[in-house]
């Protein structure tokens, strides 16, 4: 089968997608497929005892996979459509599926990825874009490591995604008030990655700039900032409203 973009440019393919189909009744079903920019050589994370279960996996093998590998009903296409805009995905269409022929859905998934991976080396390189806007504090090149959990932010929900941000702020006042600089570059660059899969509204940056000021009333702000995180994840705008007030103030202070 001939890819199909719905969305996207498919001489210019972004490396994340969403791959869908049209169900019997109307609904929408779908996964999604991911093109890491790094080929993995799996053996290395692989305990020995296990290598001989797996078989032999070689540096391609996820280099481009879909999750989930078989289609999952969604909604419509209008929730698709969000879903795709919310993250700048590709959206490729992969035919009609019933909801029962698992297996032939599954095959078709797997020649959408192979096609969609070889048109993305073809443009790219198999590198990231060179030519791609950066974020607030993108590094121009990221470790394996960064890879792997640009990945897996993307699977997580808003409520996991600050659960992670909590636990990057306290690793970052500890590299602060110890004057470790590779723990703080480290964790520095982790926070802007995982801000990337935040809204705006977050103000990731100032909280990050905060936690690395000497000011008196720092501690309290970064902490206010978090706060807001949460009451925008969960919209709960009366302690919205509250918590913006405080920032305001805090700001002035500093």
């Amino acid at each position: 089968m001939v890819v199909e973009f719905r969305k996207g440019d498919a001489g210019r393919p972004v490396g994340h997608a969403l791959v869908y189909f049209d169900g019997k009744n109307g609904e929408v079903w779908a996964t999604y497929v991911v093109i890491m920019p790094i080929n993995v050589d799996v053996s290395k994370y692989v305990p020995p005892f296990l290598m001989n279960q797996l078989g032999e996996i070689g540096p391609q093998d996820l280099s481009a996979f879909a999750f989930p590998p078989a289609p999952e009903q969604i909604g419509d296409l209008e929730v698709l459509d969000r879903m795709a805009s919310s993250r700048d995905d590709d959206i490729l269409y992969a035919g009609t599926y019933d909801g029962t022929e698992v297996t032939e859905a599954m095959n078709r998934i797997s020649d959408v990825v192979e096609q969609y991976a070889q048109s993305y080396v073809e443009i790219t390189g198999g590198g990231i874009h060179a030519d791609s806007p950066s974020d607030y504090g993108q590094p121009e090149e990221q470790s394996e490591s960064l890879v792997v959990s640009d990945v897996l932010y993307d699977f997580m929900s808003d409520d996991e995604k600050l659960g992670q941000l909590t636990k990057l702020v306290g690793q970052l006042r500890f590299a602060v008030d110890g004057a470790d600089s590779a723990l703080l570059s480290e964790t520095e660059s982790e926070i802007v990655l995982l801000a990337r899969h935040l809204p705006d509204a977050h103000e990731i940056p100032k909280l990050v700039d905060t936690l690395k000021s000497n000011a008196t009333n720092a501690p309290s702000l970064a902490e206010s900032y978090l706060q807001r995180s949460y009451h925008l994840v969960r919209e709960d705008y009366s302690k919205l409203a509250e918590i913006e007030k405080r920032i305001k103030t805090l700001e002035l202070e500093n």
